[in-house]
């Protein structure tokens, strides 16, 4: 776990609140998705190139300032994130997001927000993109359907 979390989850344990690393709390996929446009400069957008740590500092920084959230909800944010990027790596994920672009992006911001994440090990990749390609065959059925009603 990156250093500048792993301080800020000690701090909070030395409150009183603690931050369970074998389930972190679910969060929004509106505050990945800021962490997200915070890492790629306002857009929704993977980087193509590996992440420094200085770059990911940068990001827990810069939300860290820019989020009105409680402590405890901004490091649940932070370390979905970070396993976020990491799980955008793995060849399943990462077919997906080359094969169906922004729509791919934000089913996994989706994904990444609801689903059950240990900070040690990461999302599981296969069950994000599980749940990605389901999430993306329920828009097209979805949307063929609002077409043939047109």
């Amino acid at each position: 776990m990156p250093q500048s979390i792993m301080s800020q989850v000690t701090t909070e344990q030395a409150r009183g609140i603690a931050v369970d690393t074998s389930d972190v709390p679910l969060v929004g996929a509106r505050e990945l998705a800021l962490a997200l446009k915070i890492l790629s400069a306002g857009n929704l957008l993977l980087p193509s190139f590996t992440l420094s740590d200085e770059d990911l500092r940068r990001v827990e920084q810069d939300f860290w300032q820019i989020s009105p959230r409680e402590r405890v909800r901004k490091v649940a944010v932070l370390l979905r994130f970070r396993s976020f990027l990491a799980a955008c790596q793995t060849r399943h994920v990462s077919e997906l997001i080359a094969r169906h672009g922004q729509t791919a992006i934000v089913t996994a911001l989706e994904a990444a927000a609801k689903m059950r994440l240990n900070a040690k090990w990461g999302f599981n990749p296969v069950k994000m993109a599980r749940a990605m390609s389901e999430a993306i065959a329920e828009a097209a059925e979805s949307f063929e359907g609002r077409t043939a009603a047109v």
